[in-house]
Protein backbone atom coordinates (compact mmCIF):
# COMPACT_ATOMS: atom_id res chain seq x y z
CA UNK A 1 0.00 0.00 0.00
CA UNK A 2 1.92 3.23 -1.09
CA UNK A 3 0.52 6.62 -0.76
CA UNK A 4 0.51 9.16 -3.77
CA UNK A 5 3.11 11.89 -3.35
CA UNK A 6 0.03 14.67 -2.81
CA UNK A 7 -1.60 12.62 0.07
CA UNK A 8 1.45 11.73 1.74
CA UNK A 9 1.79 15.39 1.88
CA UNK A 10 -1.49 16.19 2.94
CA UNK A 11 -1.06 13.68 5.78
CA UNK A 12 2.20 15.18 6.84
CA UNK A 13 1.01 18.45 7.30
CA UNK A 14 -1.82 17.17 9.11
CA UNK A 15 0.12 15.40 11.76
CA UNK A 16 2.31 18.74 11.77
CA UNK A 17 -0.81 21.05 12.32
CA UNK A 18 -1.93 18.15 14.95
CA UNK A 19 1.68 17.99 16.83
CA UNK A 20 1.44 21.66 17.65
CA UNK A 21 -1.73 21.44 19.11
CA UNK A 22 -1.12 18.08 21.10
CA UNK A 23 1.24 15.82 19.70
CA UNK A 24 0.17 12.58 21.58
CA UNK A 25 -2.35 11.58 18.60
CA UNK A 26 -0.08 11.99 16.17
CA UNK A 27 2.42 10.16 17.53
CA UNK A 28 0.10 6.93 18.50
CA UNK A 29 -1.22 7.09 14.75
CA UNK A 30 3.08 7.25 13.69
CA UNK A 31 3.61 4.64 16.10
CA UNK A 32 0.47 2.30 14.35
CA UNK A 33 1.76 2.64 11.16
CA UNK A 34 4.84 1.93 11.82
CA UNK A 35 3.97 -1.35 13.96
CA UNK A 36 6.32 -3.68 11.32
CA UNK A 37 9.25 -2.09 12.59
CA UNK A 38 9.23 -3.65 15.93
CA UNK A 39 12.50 -2.79 17.30
CA UNK A 40 11.93 0.95 16.48
CA UNK A 41 8.71 1.33 18.40
CA UNK A 42 9.94 -0.85 21.28
CA UNK A 43 13.31 1.71 21.43
CA UNK A 44 10.85 4.50 20.94
CA UNK A 45 8.88 4.09 23.70
CA UNK A 46 11.88 3.14 25.94
CA UNK A 47 13.18 6.31 25.58
CA UNK A 48 9.65 8.29 25.97
CA UNK A 49 9.56 6.21 29.38
CA UNK A 50 12.47 7.28 30.35
CA UNK A 51 12.30 10.77 29.55
CA UNK A 52 9.32 11.37 31.06
CA UNK A 53 10.55 9.35 34.21
CA UNK A 54 13.77 11.90 33.91
CA UNK A 55 11.86 15.04 33.38
CA UNK A 56 9.16 14.53 36.29
CA UNK A 57 11.98 13.54 39.01
CA UNK A 58 13.66 16.97 37.19
CA UNK A 59 10.48 18.93 37.16
CA UNK A 60 10.26 19.86 33.78
CA UNK A 61 7.39 17.92 32.69
CA UNK A 62 6.83 20.79 30.34
CA UNK A 63 9.49 20.26 28.26
CA UNK A 64 8.40 16.77 27.77
CA UNK A 65 5.63 18.05 24.95
CA UNK A 66 8.96 18.90 23.08
CA UNK A 67 10.27 15.45 23.33
CA UNK A 68 6.90 14.13 22.15
CA UNK A 69 6.92 16.42 19.15
CA UNK A 70 10.78 15.41 18.09
CA UNK A 71 9.96 11.73 18.09
CA UNK A 72 6.80 12.53 16.23
CA UNK A 73 8.88 14.00 13.13
CA UNK A 74 11.26 11.14 13.26
CA UNK A 75 8.08 8.90 12.87
CA UNK A 76 6.61 10.80 10.20
CA UNK A 77 10.50 10.76 8.01
CA UNK A 78 10.30 7.06 9.13
CA UNK A 79 6.63 6.30 7.82
CA UNK A 80 6.62 8.81 4.70
CA UNK A 81 9.93 6.93 3.91
CA UNK A 82 7.94 2.95 4.08
CA UNK A 83 4.59 4.29 2.87
CA UNK A 84 5.55 7.07 -0.13
CA UNK A 85 5.27 5.87 -3.96
CA UNK A 86 8.97 7.55 -4.66
CA UNK A 87 7.29 7.28 -8.60
CA UNK A 88 4.56 10.14 -7.76
CA UNK A 89 7.48 12.20 -6.44
CA UNK A 90 9.43 11.59 -8.86
CA UNK A 91 6.01 12.57 -11.54
CA UNK A 92 4.92 15.74 -9.31
CA UNK A 93 8.89 17.04 -9.04
CA UNK A 94 10.68 15.95 -12.19
CA UNK A 95 14.56 15.19 -11.46
CA UNK A 96 14.75 17.37 -9.19
CA UNK A 97 12.64 15.10 -6.83
CA UNK A 98 15.75 12.63 -7.25
CA UNK A 99 17.58 13.67 -3.90
CA UNK A 100 13.99 13.51 -2.26
CA UNK A 101 13.73 10.21 -3.26
CA UNK A 102 17.23 8.89 -3.24
CA UNK A 103 16.85 10.10 0.75
CA UNK A 104 13.32 8.51 1.89
CA UNK A 105 15.20 5.08 0.09
CA UNK A 106 18.31 5.67 2.14
CA UNK A 107 16.42 4.98 5.65
CA UNK A 108 14.66 2.09 4.78
CA UNK A 109 18.29 0.89 3.32
CA UNK A 110 20.06 1.09 6.20
CA UNK A 111 17.22 -0.91 8.36
CA UNK A 112 17.83 -3.29 6.60
CA UNK A 113 21.37 -3.41 6.24
CA UNK A 114 21.53 -3.44 9.75
CA UNK A 115 19.45 -6.08 10.42
CA UNK A 116 21.02 -8.39 8.07
CA UNK A 117 24.06 -7.61 10.10
CA UNK A 118 22.51 -8.27 13.49
CA UNK A 119 20.73 -11.67 11.85
CA UNK A 120 24.57 -12.85 10.59
CA UNK A 121 26.12 -12.01 14.30
CA UNK A 122 23.45 -14.92 15.93
CA UNK A 123 23.47 -16.92 13.62
CA UNK A 124 27.07 -17.37 13.82
CA UNK A 125 26.57 -16.56 17.51
CA UNK A 126 29.21 -14.15 17.67
CA UNK A 127 29.74 -11.78 21.41
CA UNK A 128 28.14 -8.20 21.20
CA UNK A 129 31.24 -6.29 19.73
CA UNK A 130 30.09 -2.41 18.37
CA UNK A 131 33.34 -2.11 16.14
CA UNK A 132 32.98 -5.65 14.55
CA UNK A 133 29.20 -4.67 14.15
CA UNK A 134 29.57 -1.35 12.92
CA UNK A 135 32.43 -2.12 9.90
CA UNK A 136 29.98 -4.14 7.81
CA UNK A 137 27.29 -1.24 8.06
CA UNK A 138 30.05 1.56 7.62
CA UNK A 139 31.27 0.09 4.60
CA UNK A 140 27.80 -0.49 2.69
CA UNK A 141 26.92 3.12 3.64
CA UNK A 142 30.10 4.68 2.34
CA UNK A 143 30.18 2.13 -1.04
CA UNK A 144 26.22 3.61 -1.90
CA UNK A 145 26.69 6.88 -0.79
CA UNK A 146 29.61 6.87 -3.50
CA UNK A 147 27.81 5.10 -6.13
CA UNK A 148 24.89 8.13 -5.43
CA UNK A 149 27.41 10.78 -5.64
CA UNK A 150 28.89 9.37 -8.93
CA UNK A 151 25.61 9.28 -10.45
CA UNK A 152 24.52 12.47 -8.62
CA UNK A 153 27.71 14.24 -10.11
CA UNK A 154 27.39 12.52 -13.62
CA UNK A 155 23.45 13.31 -13.49
CA UNK A 156 22.76 9.85 -14.52
CA UNK A 157 18.44 11.24 -13.14
CA UNK A 158 16.85 9.25 -16.71
CA UNK A 159 14.07 10.98 -18.42
CA UNK A 160 11.26 12.00 -16.41
CA UNK A 161 7.87 12.84 -17.88
CA UNK A 162 5.34 14.00 -15.21
CA UNK A 163 2.42 12.51 -15.36
CA UNK A 164 0.43 14.01 -12.65
CA UNK A 165 -2.52 12.49 -11.48
CA UNK A 166 -4.96 13.55 -9.19
CA UNK A 167 -7.45 10.99 -8.46
CA UNK A 168 -6.69 9.30 -5.23
CA UNK A 169 -6.45 5.42 -5.29
CA UNK A 170 -7.50 2.82 -2.62
CA UNK A 171 -4.64 3.33 -1.06
CA UNK A 172 -4.59 6.89 -0.64
CA UNK A 173 -7.84 6.77 1.59
CA UNK A 174 -5.84 6.20 4.51
CA UNK A 175 -3.75 8.90 4.87
CA UNK A 176 -6.25 11.23 3.70
CA UNK A 177 -8.85 9.82 6.43
CA UNK A 178 -5.88 10.04 9.07
CA UNK A 179 -5.12 13.56 8.40
CA UNK A 180 -8.22 14.78 8.53
CA UNK A 181 -8.92 12.65 11.75
CA UNK A 182 -5.61 14.29 13.23
CA UNK A 183 -6.36 18.19 12.56
CA UNK A 184 -9.83 17.68 13.99
CA UNK A 185 -8.96 14.84 17.53
CA UNK A 186 -7.20 17.08 19.24
CA UNK A 187 -10.14 20.14 19.00
CA UNK A 188 -12.71 17.59 20.05
CA UNK A 189 -10.69 15.99 22.75
CA UNK A 190 -9.22 18.07 25.20
CA UNK A 191 -7.30 15.99 27.77
CA UNK A 192 -4.88 18.72 28.89
CA UNK A 193 -3.36 21.99 27.41
CA UNK A 194 -0.51 21.81 26.01
CA UNK A 195 1.53 24.44 27.11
Amino acid sequence: MKWKAIYALFFAVAVVISTLVFPLWSLLTLLILLVKRKLIVIVELIALAVSFVSLYFLSHLGIYTYVMRAFVYIDLFLALSEYIDKVSVLSITGERGVPIVVTLSYIPFFYNVARDVFFYRNSRRRRFNLEELSRPILVEMVRVAENLYKAYVVKLYGNFNRNFELSPGKGDMLPIILGVVLICLPFLIHTFPVN
